[in-house]
């Protein structure tokens, strides 16, 4: 008996230790990955607004650089080209556009005449006016002197005859362009930071105010190691103290656009997770300790009296019966030896309808699923556990999670093996919706920038490995914000719903049609029909989108500008393609709306 006892011991603790073997390297798994999936999920929300910041400044130094030629050309063309910037850019992005003389004096500002203003003394000045190299420089946050506003200087040298003839400048809000970056955060206490080449903070989503004249620690990489593009690392802020998982990218322009996600945030649902199955394996360790702790009881009083050994098995089966999880023995064979009530609830099943059943014969759920006896396998296996789909008696499709543990004989050969089953269906629905909320727009119903940029990665991928195309329509709504002032968020969120089903009527099942916030709209499709299928597709869209719509009672007319980009002409992934079509969009806009450009 002693032998019995120590034999039992050994495969319980055996036994143990591969649980929790196999549940802490689960749930450490589980966190990795969710890690993982963070710093994937930074280092693409810092790729989507960089790319949306880097647009913006291009179209500062387009507008600079036809700025600086008009005022070559006299005060009446600058005054002009002032008017018209001011006009095409979003309200409220740009306070004004000036200029400076070679002296460092205010000479012109879009916003009108103003006093005599000193601005030579400004870094941005400085800067430019000592250097040869024509190039564009933005300030961090500066507070104007006239305006007492903060701006965030874009500036370029003006030369006349190859001498310094001072500096045009654009003053942009930071306050608006930082909004313009707020779109991009999934987490109330994410962040999304604008930063110069040295650190400087330049625009931030959370409290932007307050983070004005603030420097980075200059030990970043993206300072130390200026010809490093993307990097990452987990920091606590200096300002609030969150702890945060931070993905960078260096923009074409120099500057860094930062994406910090709050860990605990964002790791909650799994740290949730892990912590109900360490719970799982502490429940099963507690019931196993406790049964085997019933056993060898009942080994010792087996010496004494026969008698008494029939009351400690009695006992052990209402252990084994009030357990809220289900168990379910099986032989060598994968014959059900028996099961517990809570088996019972499970499934629906009867002990005796199963008793003597092989474990395949329990009926699987959906199709294509794992069924409760696939996961059991091969009877030599000694461990394994995963998620299976079910069926109960009454025809209704479960999701269950089984343990399964065998229980070996004093010369290691398998005798039984007990899976420990638990009615996880509601958990993977959770889990389901977690997954669909973060992948898609919650107002529409269509993928959101996250998941169509992922198709469109996997498009081109394939495209690739295919020689063939990838077109891109980048598409934004022509008078749109009229609805909204006019009628109404409510009657404008109504719009955009049948914007969004009359796209996806256009399309075909392969194509992917994406909001990506407000009111734009990206289709994905691949296409091996060239260059002449790409026309009548877009005229398609604008021709559908220009139709009337009617919306609570209301007759509506809006149009779009539709940008095209094709793979591999255009960019050779997914985020070139996507700015590639934004740019395309805009020259559509700026031809005069209700068109589409490639």
């Amino acid at each position: 008996m002693q032998f019995v006892r120590a034999a039992i011991i050994g495969v319980t603790l055996l036994a143990l230790g591969i649980i929790w073997y196999d549940t802490l390297t689960s749930t450490g798994q589980n966190e990795r990955e969710a890690n993982d999936r963070l710093r994937a999920q930074a280092l693409i929300q810092a790729r989507a607004a960089g790319a949306t910041v880097q647009a913006g400044i291009e179209r500062f130094d387009f507008a600079l650089r036809t700025a600086r030629i008009a005022s070559l050309d006299s005060p009446a063309a600058m005054a002009l080209q002032g008017r018209l910037i001011t006009e095409t850019m979003p309200p409220g992005l740009v306070l004004q556009q000036f200029r400076i003389d070679a002296e460092g004096y205010l000479a012109y500002s879009s916003l009108g005449p103003s006093p005599r203003n000193f601005l030579g003394d400004r870094d941005y000045f400085r800067q430019l006016s000592t250097e040869q190299e024509d190039r564009l420089v933005v300030s961090p946050p500066v507070l104007g002197r006239l305006t007492g506003k903060w701006s965030i200087q874009v500036a370029r040298a003006i030369r006349r005859d190859g001498h310094f003839d001072g500096v045009v400048s654009i003053a942009v809000s930071p306050e608006a362009w930082a909004e313009q970056l707020a779109r991009f955060e999934s987490g109330p206490r994410d962040t999304l930071t604008l930063l110069s080449a040295q650190g400087h903070v330049l625009l931030r989503s959370l409290d932007p105010t307050a983070h004005y004249g603030k420097q980075a620690p200059q030990q970043r990489e993206y300072i130390t190691r200026p010809s490093l593009k993307e990097g990452h690392y987990v920091a606590h802020a200096s300002v609030d103290g969150v702890l945060r998982h931070y993905a960078w990218t260096r923009l074409p322009s120099g500057l860094v656009m930062m994406s910090g996600i709050a860990l605990d945030d964002a790791l909650a649902p799994v740290r949730a997770q892990n912590t109900w199955a360490i719970q799982q394996a502490g429940i099963f360790s507690g019931l196993l300790l406790l049964v085997i702790g019933a056993l060898l009881v009942a080994l010792k009083r087996y010496e004494r009296a026969v008698a008494a050994l029939a009351d400690r098995e009695e006992h052990l089966s209402e252990v084994l019966d009030y357990m809220a999880e289900g168990i379910v023995i099986v032989d060598t064979g994968n014959r059900i030896v028996d099961i517990n009530p809570a088996f019972s609830a499970i499934t629906g099943f009867g002990v005796d309808e199963l008793r003597g059943q092989h474990i395949s014969t329990l009926p699987a759920g959906r199709v294509g699923g794992k069924s409760l006896g696939e996961l059991f396998g091969p009877a030599d296996l000694h461990h394994q556990r995963g998620d299976f789909e079910g069926r109960r008696r009454d025809g209704e499709a479960y999701t269950g999670h089984a343990v399964i543990s065998a229980v070996l004989a004093a010369d290691g050969s398998v005798v039984h093996r007990v899976a420990l089953v638990a009615d996880v269906t509601e958990l993977r629905r959770r889990d389901g919706e977690i997954w669909h909320q973060a992948n898609f727009d919650r107002l529409t119903g269509l993928p959101n920038r996250s998941l169509i940029s992922d198709r469109l990665e996997s498009m081109v991928h394939h495209a690739r490995r295919h020689q063939c195309e990838v077109v891109v329509l980048f598409i934004d709504l022509d008078r749109f914000k009229p609805v909204n002032d006019r009628f109404g968020h409510d009657v404008g969120d109504l719009l955009l719903q049948q914007v969004a089903q009359r796209l996806q009527r256009l399309f075909r099942e392969e194509d992917t049609v994406a909001r990506l916030g407000g009111d734009e709209f990206v289709v994905a499709m691949p296409s091996d029909a060239g260059q002449a299928a790409i026309e009548p597709t877009a005229a398609k869209v604008v021709e559908a989108l220009s139709q009337p719509f009617e919306v609570d009672g209301h007759v509506l007319r809006i149009a779009c500008s539709v940008g095209v980009a094709r793979f591999p002409n255009d960019g050779d992934t997914a985020e070139r393609l996507l700015i590639a079509a934004d740019h395309a969009m805009y020259r559509a806009k700026n031809a005069g709306r209700a068109r589409w450009s490639a």
